[in-house]
């Protein structure tokens, strides 16, 4: 007869390998090309790889990526949920929501750029993207949002454009941090700020002069010209130059993107 607490064991590192599994095969994981939430990136380096493909440094399972998914998930289901009620209750129509919105925000050196919002509030003409985050990015973001990165600005932004692009009304963006630690939505922050198209035009073309960089001589040349990994909300580790420590001016200033 086997242990029941082997087997227990057993069980549970199946479900981790299920868990493992769906993280590493998810549509965010898989991804090879940029989309408009890694296009507002601050560090030079880590969007040259993006925009040249490189691939990543093995890093295990993608832990917080996976619950992020689920999280934004779980939202996305509520609110179609909450309005199938009120519709059901004559409460209001199915027209207060875009939810996962299906975007094109512009192009890079002649690609397009699309991607899915996570909500538009159609009334106000509110973009909103959430964040799942920890405690130490809600601190920094502060009750008002004070400390939301240009990353994000940029992203929310995009986003922005690609819905006023469809013919919406874009009034405003912002930031959704939700706790991924708390025991409840008290510590979540927002970030909101009005939409400005130039936000999104500026991330652009500054993806779009380093793309013409490497289209024209090579990936590894551009990089030669960037400073060190400097971002702190996309993991620069996850590239194999991550210790990086040139000091050489970056190519920003000669393609008129600094």
């Amino acid at each position: 007869m086997s242990d029941p607490v082997t087997d227990a064991r057993a069980a549970v590192a199946k479900v981790h390998q299920i868990i493992e599994h769906d993280a590493a095969n998810a549509p965010r994981t898989l991804q090879k090309r940029i989309g408009p939430s890694e296009l507002g990136v601050a560090c030079d380096r880590c969007l040259v790889h993006m925009l040249a493909g490189t691939p990543k440094a093995e890093q295990g399972t993608p832990w917080l990526p996976w619950i992020g998914t689920a999280v934004h998930a779980a939202v996305e289901d509520t609110i179609v949920r909450s309005m199938l009620a009120d519709l059901k209750a004559g409460v209001r129509d199915m027209d207060e929501w875009i939810v996962e919105g299906d975007v094109v925000v512009g192009d890079i050196d002649g690609e397009p750029i699309s991607g899915h919002c996570d909500l538009l509030h159609v009334p106000t003409g509110t973009v909103i993207d959430h964040k799942v985050v920890g405690a130490s990015t809600l601190k920094k973001v502060g009750r008002e949002g004070a400390g939301t990165s240009l990353t994000y600005r940029r992203q929310a932004h995009l986003y922005g454009r690609g819905f006023a692009l469809l013919g919406h009304d874009v009034r405003a963006v912002a930031i959704n941090y939700l706790p991924r630690n708390a025991m409840s939505l008290a510590s979540a922050r927002v970030f909101a700020e009005p939409y400005d198209e130039a936000i999104a035009l500026e991330a652009l073309d500054r993806a779009t002069g380093f793309a013409q960089w490497i289209r024209l001589f090579g990936a590894d040349a551009v990089l030669a010209g960037c400073a060190p990994h400097t971002d702190t909300e996309f993991s620069c580790s996850a590239f194999p130059d991550a210790s990086s420590t040139s000091s050489t001016p970056g190519p920003a200033e000669f393609l008129g993107v600094a």
